[in-house]
């Protein structure tokens, strides 16, 4: 596979971040790390889907901040969100409100975090991209 030019890794890895937490680090060659964040940020983000049920806690209706802070996990929150409209006129009943309320903040959470697994990526991107940069303006005469 050829390597993305240096001025496009930072925004790929941003991206792939955002679609599958970790995507973007396996993007970059850290494949531990990716999964560390895979694991952590899909995990935290589905327990809340579970405690707090789907049809209340993924609700850009009712939660307006809280669903901006989700869909900062991006394909879990997209896949949540779908649940979401799939099920919101069905029979299942409404979860308590405490559990519901847990639920919204883990998953609000999860998305705040790969937001930071996001910004990690770019970082990452960037510093893998500054010393061949350097080398290579060194070289110029």
């Amino acid at each position: 596979m050829q390597e993305a030019p240096h001025s496009i890794r930072a925004p790929i890895a941003a991206f792939l971040s955002w679609i599958l937490p970790g995507l973007g680090h396996f993007y970059l060659g850290q494949g531990a790390r990716g999964l560390v964040f895979l694991v952590t940020v899909t995990a935290t983000f589905w327990t809340g889907v579970a405690v707090g049920g789907v049809r209340s806690t993924v609700d850009p209706q009712q939660r307006r901040l809280w669903f901006v802070a989700q869909m900062c996990s991006g394909g879990n929150a997209l896949g949540a969100f779908a649940l979401h409209r799939s099920v919101a006129d069905s029979s299942e009943s409404p979860g308590s409100n405490l559990s519901s309320e847990v639920g919204v903040h883990y998953t609000g959470v999860a998305g705040l975090l790969n937001l930071l697994v996001i910004l990690d990526a770019i970082g990452r991107a960037e510093n893998l991209s500054a010393p061949t940069i350097r080398r290579e303006l060194s070289e110029s005469p």
